[in-house]
């Protein structure tokens, strides 16, 4: 058993093995990201039945999604920046259990307005735990398995996005749509409790801390027991900084075409996915497909995107980006091909797993990019600001879908618009993996 008296935190991270203390922060990390996969999709799975219960044209649902996504995105971009100042424990569990809240609420919503309002306040608590809940996972893991730790936390994330599927297919036609608001809003409440006592704070956040020694103490002897230290042990974290308001320097030092590429491929992405999962069981329900049969389709998109984030954030890990370009480049084609096969569920289903693999897999994987080709003094403020600019496409897709859904157009056409902005985002990609900056971004990342 090595004995030291000065411990680089830095090194201890990167050399870790794996622990049953390290794998409790995935599991629960992965907890939350599958409560908050759930609330994410909620309400695209229980929208035929409000557009049904309230009497409504389904066109006008497209501002729930919409406004539910501009909380998140305000979310992120406001609130997230305060897991650096109060911790990223605090603001995981407050905004935990903020959705929560304002998902049960929900419940007693009676018209579009208040259901929009209710999905709004519930959206900011999501954007601020979720990049929060990234963060935190990823500040526990190696450089070189960072993108893995990603795609396994979004395959939590799915699982709970699928989940809401299978519930809503067999709650709603028993007790109607606000039982699946029931378990959105209890479920992240009694989380919120247990995460006081199981999810530790960012062993980082507690080094910067005058008072945070005790903390990185406790920590530590659980991450690495192999160590022991004396009690006067000073904790050292080697942490690259510059001058200035930190977002300038995404643009700083060749940097800006890296930054603004990565912007777009998440805007475009976002505008696709959202396009496709907000509408696509309603869109199934008016084409002769059962609210059951819609619902579970839609369930099997979430979950090739677990298999796929996983697999396509390992490739990233190992081999570069360039999966993901062919990932983006071949779910555009495999999108225009549904309205051929709605009328066939056995033909949908494994359709809906493969566009489910190779569009929110590779949306996995561009978060595990976005964590990789930022150096560390900038890393939390480019995934950050990637997150919650990208969040940009996830307000256009639904409310662009609902634009379109008013003029009745054929199926093909809709399905064709849900198709172009994820070609966009391949393109955008492969530029992004030619720039000479990004081969030199990706080094200088490895390196914390």
């Amino acid at each position: 058993m090595n004995q030291t008296n000065n411990i680089d935190l830095t090194d201890l991270i990167e050399n870790q093995k794996i622990s049953w203390y390290r794998l409790s922060i995935i599991a629960w990390s992965c907890v939350v990201m599958a409560i908050e996969g759930y609330d994410m999709q909620l309400a695209g799975f229980a929208a035929p039945a409000i557009i049904k219960a309230w009497h409504i044209n389904k066109a006008f649902f497209g501002p729930v999604f919409g406004f539910g996504l501009f909380g998140y995105m305000l979310g992120a971009t406001l609130l997230g920046s305060l897991g650096d100042r109060f911790g990223r424990k605090k603001i995981i569990i407050g905004g935990t259990l903020w959705f929560g809240v304002f998902t049960l609420a929900a419940t007693h919503a009676s018209s579009i307005t208040e259901l929009l309002a209710l999905r709004f306040i519930a959206g900011l608590g999501l954007g601020a735990s979720i990049p929060t809940t990234l963060a935190l996972s990823v500040e526990y893991a190696p450089s070189r398995s960072r993108a893995t730790t990603v795609g396994i936390l979004f395959i939590g994330y799915n699982i709970g996005a699928a989940a809401a599927g299978f519930i809503a297919a067999r709650l709603i036609p028993q007790f109607g749509w606000p039982s699946v608001f029931y378990i959105g809003g209890i479920a992240p409440l009694v989380l919120s409790l247990i995460l006081i006592f199981v999810l530790p704070e960012s062993i980082g956040f507690l080094a910067l801390k005058k008072n945070g020694v005790a903390g990185v103490s406790s920590i530590v002897g659980k991450l690495r027991p192999d160590l022991s230290f004396e009690r006067d042990a000073r904790f050292i974290l080697r942490e690259e900084k510059r001058s200035g308001v930190p977002a300038k320097n995404l643009f700083t030092e060749g940097r800006a075409a890296i930054t603004l590429l990565l912007w777009f491929a998440y805007i475009s992405s976002l505008t696709g996915q959202f396009f496709l999962t907000s509408w696509l069981p309603t869109v199934l329900v008016g084409s002769g497909l059962s609210l059951g049969h819609a619902v579970v389709t839609g369930s099997a998109v979430q979950i090739g995107g677990a298999f796929g984030g996983l697999i396509l954030c390992w490739l990233i890990d190992k081999r570069g980006i360039l999966a993901v370009v062919t990932s983006f480049a071949i779910v555009a084609p495999l999108i225009a091909v549904v309205p051929r096969v709605t009328g066939s569920y056995v033909l949908l289903m494994p359709l809906a797993f493969l566009i489910g693999f190779c569009l929110m897999g590779g949306l996995t994987g561009l978060n595990g990019i976005s964590g990789t080709f930022y150096p560390t003094y900038i890393r939390s403020t480019g995934v950050g600001w990637a997150l919650g600019v990208g969040r940009i496409g996830s307000i256009l897709g639904p409310v662009l879908g609902g634009i379109l859904i008013s003029f009745n157009p054929p199926n093909s056409v809709l399905f064709a618009c849900a198709a172009a902005p994820v070609l966009c985002c391949a393109g955008a990609l492969y530029l992004f993996a030619k720039l000479p900056m990004t081969s030199h971004a990706r080094q200088a990342s490895a390196v914390p």
